[in-house]
């Protein structure tokens, strides 16, 4: 059984050695002595990373004036997420007001131990490490630490009521995490039984069994380091998963503007459980349009038991780079980003 929070002893704070910075000028640890500070460790195409910002943008607006210094340091999984003209179009579409680092090459993110996206670190007055959090976020909990590390920064006024407490229920995260299915061969998650072939078009067969945690190809793909990329003919091929949860979202791409039909058990979704990014024909087709990569919300509220989900590009050059599967409700999320490809 997960603990609610994980707590690590890792002495002095590393410093902040970022790529390149928004809303501030670089910031340092030693720089900041003297007070507290929270990093929130995050990647924009994780939806679990974007359910926190409003809370994050609580926080900073909340207490900045009683000496908490808040800090994104964005740590990308795929290329595309380098460009800090991506980095930087997601700050303004989801409003960040508090500021970020990029950490491209992961240099921070691997000093600090962080193992998992989102985790947050507490860091105290002295530039020590308080906490670090992850899977489970309690805002709450979180608050009266900062709370409790501002006091002994030395601050001995009257500190704010906490944030609404509603936040508790529509942003924070359990010891449930997502389920996350990276494509790339560096990931080892794909079923056929051909198995990858590497950096080379090749052609798969649906074998008609599936399980979770992996996912399957049918036509002619490409295998990437972190991506499968289509290569055949339009709406021949198709991409498919199994799962039993009732929230789907992907991160996928493509050279030019295409559409990805989606099939639910083999038959369009339903209206009622669409994610906010797929549309309809008249005909029953559902489906999304992509062009640059970016974060796809598929499904959301399915309270079927078990599903697969299939994706048919109608165009090669359609790239799939992750699926997420999770059972939290998503209406509160914040809406897909759209992030330009290099």
């Amino acid at each position: 059984m997960k603990t609610l929070q994980q707590t690590y002893r890792l002495g002095r704070a590393p410093e902040l050695l970022g790529d390149f910075w928004f809303n501030s000028e670089p910031l340092s640890v030693h720089q900041l002595q003297g007070q507290p500070i929270l990093l929130f460790f995050w990647d924009y195409t994780l939806q679990q990373s974007l359910k926190l910002i409003p809370f994050m943008n609580g926080l900073h607006s909340l207490y900045v004036e009683y000496g908490l210094v808040c800090v994104g340091v964005h740590s990308p999984e795929f290329f595309f997420e380098k460009d800090s003209a991506n980095v930087e179009a997601t700050i303004k579409k989801n409003m960040i007001l508090f500021p970020v680092m990029t950490d491209n090459d992961r240099l921070v993110t691997n000093a600090y131990r962080i193992s998992s996206l989102p985790t947050l670190c507490l860091i105290d007055h002295k530039g020590e490490i308080y906490d670090l959090i992850s899977e489970a976020i309690i805002p709450e909990r979180i608050e009266r630490s900062v709370q409790y590390l501002l006091r002994q920064s030395g601050y001995r006024g009257e500190l704010p009521l906490l944030l609404n407490p509603e936040f508790d229920k529509r942003y924070f995260l359990s010891d449930e995490s997502p389920h996350q299915i990276y494509t790339g061969y560096s990931h080892g998650s794909f079923g056929n039984p051909e198995g990858y072939s590497p950096e080379l078009p090749a052609e798969y067969v649906d074998p008609k069994i599936y399980f979770e945690s992996k996912f399957y190809a049918h036509g002619i793909w490409c295998a990437e380091r972190n991506a499968f990329r289509y290569e055949g003919n339009p709406n021949e091929g198709y991409l498919i998963c199994q799962s039993d949860e009732e929230n789907v979202t992907i991160v996928a791409g493509s050279k030019t503007k295409a559409s990805v039909k989606v099939e639910l058990d083999d038959a369009p979704i339903q209206i009622s459980i669409m994610g906010n990014d797929m549309q309809k024909e008249k005909k029953g087709t559902t489906y999304f349009t992509v062009d640059d990569p970016r974060l796809i919300s598929v499904l959301q509220n399915n309270r079927r038991i078990s599903h697969s989900v299939k994706f048919i590009p109608s165009a090669s050059g359609v790239t799939f780079y992750m699926f997420a599967f999770d059972s939290k409700q998503t209406k509160n999320s914040e809406p897909s980003t759209s992030i330009r490809n290099n």
